[in-house]
């Protein structure tokens, strides 16, 4: 919904900063895996699962903007609550990132995350309905 305010190369950086993150808890799951195949052909970037050793400074250098940030943090969330939870690796490697680019407001954070769930829990209630 939102990503369509970034270009081509913040889109790679967020691509290639949540392969690093769904790796933070060893194991990157096959929802994981199916939302980094669509992100990357949604947005015309190259698919590679080997990201264990970006450079994290250089990609957080291309979110520009604090709107950009916010979008980026909240896609990095979402993307860690693809295997059904948010796990504390990953809720660590998040609060660095958004350390990193200058984000040290722990209730932005809590609202990010918690737009994050709502998001969720919007789809998943209407696929429900859909259903019956």
């Amino acid at each position: 919904m939102f990503l369509d305010r970034l270009n081509k190369e913040q889109h790679q950086a967020i691509f290639d900063l949540a392969v690093n993150l769904a790796a933070a808890d060893n194991e990157i799951s096959e929802e994981e895996v199916q939302y980094l195949k669509e992100f990357s052909e949604a947005h015309g970037i190259e698919y590679d699962l080997n990201k264990s050793d970006i450079d994290v400074a250089e990609r957080i250098s291309k979110f520009n903007t604090k709107e950009v940030r916010i979008i980026a943090l909240q896609q990095l969330i979402k993307i860690s609550y693809k295997d059904g939870h948010f796990g504390k690796e990953e809720q660590d490697k998040v609060f660095l990132i958004a350390q990193k680019m200058g984000l040290n407001d722990p209730a932005l954070m809590i609202r990010i995350e918690k737009w994050v769930r709502q998001g969720f829990d919007w789809r998943y209630e209407g696929e429900e309905m859909l259903k019956h």
